[in-house]
């Protein structure tokens, strides 16, 4: 009997030390577009697109000692690490040939790359690469990944971040700062539609605001109809904030979503799938540039023929206040980084981060 309980004290003891928990996750299979915006080819003849079992990159040659690290690109963003926590990071890709993978992790402030060797194979494997005793609190962290003189086609199928302490980072605070939901609503009150030039009508209907276009309009008249789906709310200057469309959308295509008062707003747009049901399609405003009162959220579908149907609409605010005075106080310090997250000098030539804005140095 003592012998079972102290196997049985050893197992749960190694459980815990085993003890992961995800932190932050990305599956490329299936994405028909790169949507994390940074691919760096450098001097390499790489290129990559995008295929059922996630992003295709290539290289035709062997770039030799010294341009191993290109392209380098972001396939995992948008988490926090916490000071002196160990994470791994998890890859999972076809590798064509022998070589090497430098993964690239943390802030454009806060980052630490490895190299790892890697074997060719015919199937999926996964890649793991630890970062023990972290070195800062992070927020808005990302993953780069880097082959190095592989030559072939390297498919990345999924990335994943674990904490091995077992403790994930407390996430960042939300709060609804503004929402609409136009369910059952009988007539739309918000009294600014733009049809443009395009053929777009809209109607109330039990699930909220139906905007139906019958033709595609075509290139450079996409963003009809423009129409107000939520307003007066206040933005604060330098704060990060999310809008979150419930919609039902008929075709794929894009949607273009303006926030912000009629002095001060900016707009992004994303690309949107044809669904049988509603879907939740988020935008982020990152780093708000000004105080706004008064504000609105336009709602300008792209390209979409069909009935889509606005169901609710929410602004988020994003991040707790002691969180942000520390993003603030980093944010200020203008250290200047090149792509590599490394610190430079003000001679360095070419892109470089600095304050957390990316720009061009000659």
């Amino acid at each position: 009997m003592k012998k079972l309980f102290t196997l049985v004290a050893m197992a749960l003891m190694a459980v815990g030390a085993n003890a992961q928990t995800l932190v932050a996750e990305r599956d490329w299979t299936g994405a028909t577009e790169y949507d994390l915006g940074f691919f760096q080819e450098g001097e390499s003849d790489a290129t990559y697109e995008m295929v059922a079992d996630g992003i295709a990159i290539t290289h035709s040659t062997d770039m030799g000692e010294g341009k191993e690290w290109m392209p380098q690109m972001s396939v995992l963003q948008d988490f926090n690490l916490a000071i002196d926590e160990t994470y791994k990071v998890v890859v999972t890709a076809k590798i064509p040939a022998d070589g090497f993978l430098q993964i690239n992790m943390g802030s454009w402030g806060v980052n630490k790359q490895y190299v790892v060797p890697v074997t060719a194979g015919d199937d999926f494997q996964e890649i793991e690469v630890e970062f023990p005793d972290w070195a800062d609190d992070a927020e808005g962290c990302h993953v780069l990944f880097q082959p190095g003189r592989i030559v072939g086609t390297t498919i990345i199928k999924k990335v994943q971040v674990y904490n091995m302490s077992g403790e994930a980072p407390e996430p960042a605070g939300e709060e609804v700062i503004a929402e609409r939901d136009w369910t059952g609503v009988a007539e739309y009150d918000l009294g600014f539609f733009q049809e443009g030039e395009s053929d777009a009508t809209y109607e109330m209907v039990a699930d909220g605001i139906a905007i139906t276009h019958s033709t595609d309009m075509g290139e450079g008249k996409e963003w009809m109809p423009q129409m107000s789906v939520l307003q007066d709310f206040n933005l604060a200057i330098d704060e990060t904030y999310k809008v979150v469309v419930t919609a039902k959308i008929p075709a794929d295509g894009f949607l273009q979503i303006n926030m912000g008062s009629w002095g001060v707003n900016k707009q992004y747009v994303v690309p949107v799938t044809a669904s049988d049901d509603f879907q939740e399609i988020e935008v982020e405003f990152p780093d708000w540039a000004d105080d706004a009162e008064g504000c609105h959220v336009l709602f300008q579908p792209g390209r979409i023929v069909g009935t889509t149907i606005v169901k609710k609409v929410q602004v988020i605010h994003e991040g707790a206040t002691a969180i942000q005075n520390v993003k603030t106080a980093k944010k200020a310090d203008n250290v200047i980084y090149n792509l590599a997250g490394q610190k430079v000098s003000a001679s360095y030539k070419g892109f470089v981060i600095k304050n957390g804005k990316k720009y061009i140095q000659k």
